[in-house]
């Protein structure tokens, strides 16, 4: 990783953590799921499961505002995003 890399990660991370704990992401119903492929569907498989797992989570509005705030992808807050751009609900 270059210094320019690094650089530009670490500023990314500091950028999106206070966003993440003020959100209160410890909340979270997906948190320690281990089926993180559920999380990050191909367009075109099933993502269900993620959905399921969402549909009673206390922060699922602040998730899905998350995803498009930052330009996320993949299942959050029972929605699905690629960068940002919601492609399923």
């Amino acid at each position: 990783m270059t210094s320019n890399t690094a650089t530009a990660v670490t500023t990314t991370l500091a950028t999106l953590l206070p966003l993440s704990d003020a959100r209160g992401w410890h909340r979270a119903a997906c948190r320690g799921d281990p089926n993180h492929e559920a999380w990050f569907p191909y367009p075109s498989d099933d993502f269900g499961y993620a959905r399921a797992i969402c549909a009673n989570c206390p922060i699922r509005t602040g998730c899905a505002e998350f995803a498009a705030e930052t330009g996320q992808s993949g299942v959050w807050g029972g929605r699905e995003y690629d960068r940002g751009r919601l492609v399923r609900e």
